[in-house]
């Protein structure tokens, strides 16, 4: 198989486990309950989160946190450190567990009057688009960007043929397609065609996509919003926790 095959395979994949990841529950995370926290970013924060469940006699199995302009998503498998079952069948408990982690996290979080800090329990959703889509909810694109570190991205609209191309040039990493294509499925875009090339460590990439309401990009302000968005999505994983 050429270059151009391998690539569109992958993007096909790509989509398929997107459509699916809400209808599939990862088979290594049954049993477990899911929570899933954003709040404002700190030093110490995860390890406070952590021995807050540790009190409560959670076991943690798997976690995994993103942050972002002074924003942190993270997802966290638990399940009781006594039985091993999970502990979302136990609503007092899950209250107290839910409890404790809101007001940990609202302690520091002034942002718009506590709006968005938030401790949930999750589904099947896979882990890392889960993370995307807390943080795209938590607006964490909204802050303005440092425009010489920021990945470029450019909307154009072509009006003759009815989409809107897509544009993208950033440093080349793993899964960097995957939170790109992520990010616009997120945000009701559909993909009709798509090229991605690589030049040494540089990766360009051209989308033409439509809104799910079938028209292109129609204001200045969703431009800017899908620009910020895409800008985000590439930025999250700059930063490991």
């Amino acid at each position: 198989m050429n270059l151009i095959g391998k690539l569109k395979t992958s993007f096909l994949k790509i989509l398929q486990s997107i459509e699916t990841s809400h209808y599939c529950k990862t088979e290594g995370y049954t049993g477990l309950t899911a929570l899933e926290l954003t709040g404002t970013d700190r030093v110490g924060l995860l390890s406070e989160v952590f021995a807050v469940l540790a009190d409560l006699e959670c076991d943690v199995v798997e976690a995994k946190a993103w942050t972002h302009n002074g924003r942190i998503a993270s997802m966290i498998y638990v399940k009781d450190g006594n039985s091993g079952t999970p502990i979302d069948g136990d609503s007092d408990r899950v209250q107290r567990v839910e409890g404790q982690l809101r007001n940990l996290l609202k302690a520091d979080d002034g942002y718009q009057n506590d709006t968005r800090t938030c401790v949930s329990y999750g589904g099947n959703t896979h882990m890392e688009r889960r993370l995307h889509q807390r943080m795209f909810m938590d607006r964490d694109y909204e802050k303005k960007f440092d425009i010489e570190k920021s990945p470029i991205v450019s909307v154009q609209n072509l009006p003759k043929r009815g989409y809107s191309v897509v544009n993208l040039q950033c440093k080349d990493r793993m899964k960097l397609l995957f939170d790109v294509v992520c990010t616009l499925t997120d945000m009701a875009y559909i993909v009709f065609h798509a090229a991605i090339r690589t030049v040494g460590e540089t990766a360009s990439l051209e989308f033409y996509v439509r809104h799910s309401d079938g028209h292109p990009v129609s204001s200045e302000p969703e431009r800017q919003r899908l620009i910020q968005c895409l800008q985000a999505a590439i930025e999250r994983r700059t930063v490991k926790v």
